[in-house]
C-alpha cells in the first residue's frame, strides 16, 4: 500500500471513480476489521464500524483529493467511530447522560442515522424484489453465500443467480437513488445489506 497509490485512488473516488472506491475497500477492509476489532472486542460493532467509515468516505468523496495520507486518515476515521462507539457503550453502563464530554461528535452520530436510514431504505427495496429473485439476494447478501452455492441449493444454473443478483442490485440501487438523490456504488449498498 503505497501513498502514491493510495492518494490516486482518493483522487479517482473524489471523481465518483466505483472502481477505485472498491478496490481502496479491499485494500483497507481486512486492515481497519483487525484493529477495530482489537478495540471494541466485538465482530458484529467492528464490522458496523467499518460500514460506516466506508460509507463516510463515499459521502464526502469530494474532499479527498486534499488529504495528503490516505492510509493515516482511514485509520483515524476507524479509531474516531470506534471510540463513539466505546463511548456510547461507556454511556449505556454509566446511564449518566449528563456528561458532555462523552457525547459523541455530531457528524459521527449523523453518518450513523444515515446509515440505518440507507439500511432501512434497501430493506424495503429487497421486500419489492419478486419473491425468488430476493431469495438468491438474500442468501448472498446475509448468508454470505457464493453464486455456485446458491445455484445448488435452488437447483438453478450459476448463469441464472448472477443474472437475478445482477437485476436486484439495480432495482435497488435504482430504488435507493430515487428515494435519496445519491447514487451509491454497489459495494456499499452490499455492505449496507449485512445488517438489516
Amino acid at each position: 500500500m503505497s501513498l502514491t497509490e493510495d492518494r490516486l485512488l482518493f483522487s479517482k473516488i473524489a471523481d465518483g471513480d466505483e472502481t477505485a472506491f472498491r478496490l481502496l475497500y479491499h485494500r483497507y477492509n481486512a486492515v481497519l476489521l483487525g484493529s477495530v476489532k482489537k478495540l471494541l472486542k466485538s465482530d458484529a460493532a467492528a464490522e458496523e464500524v467499518l460500514q460506516e467509515v466506508f460509507l463516510k468516505v463515499w459521502l464526502i468523496r469530494h474532499t479527498l483529493g486534499a488529504i495528503e495520507n490516505p492510509g493515516g486518515w482511514m485509520y483515524t476515521l476507524a479509531s474516531n467511530y470506534s471510540l463513539s462507539v466505546l463511548r456510547k457503550y461507556a454511556r449505556e453502563r454509566n446511564r449518566q447522560d449528563d456528561i458532555a464530554e462523552d457525547m459523541p461528535d455530531n457528524e459521527d452520530v449523523s453518518a450513523g442515522i444515515y446509515a440505518r436510514e440507507l439500511q432501512e431504505l434497501i430493506k424495503h427495496a429487497v421486500e419489492k424484489l419478486p419473491a425468488s429473485r430476493r431469495e438468491v439476494f438474500m442468501m448472498n447478501t446475509q448468508d454470505g453465500k457464493s453464486r455456485k452455492e446458491i445455484a445448488e441449493t435452488l437447483n438453478i444454473s450459476e448463469h441464472t443467480v448472477k443474472n437475478q443478483l445482477v437485476t436486484a442490485r439495480k432495482f435497488i440501487r435504482e430504488y435507493l437513488e430515487k428515494q435519496t438523490g445519491t447514487r451509491l456504488p454497489i459495494l456499499l449498498i452490499i455492505l449496507l445489506s449485512r445488517f438489516f
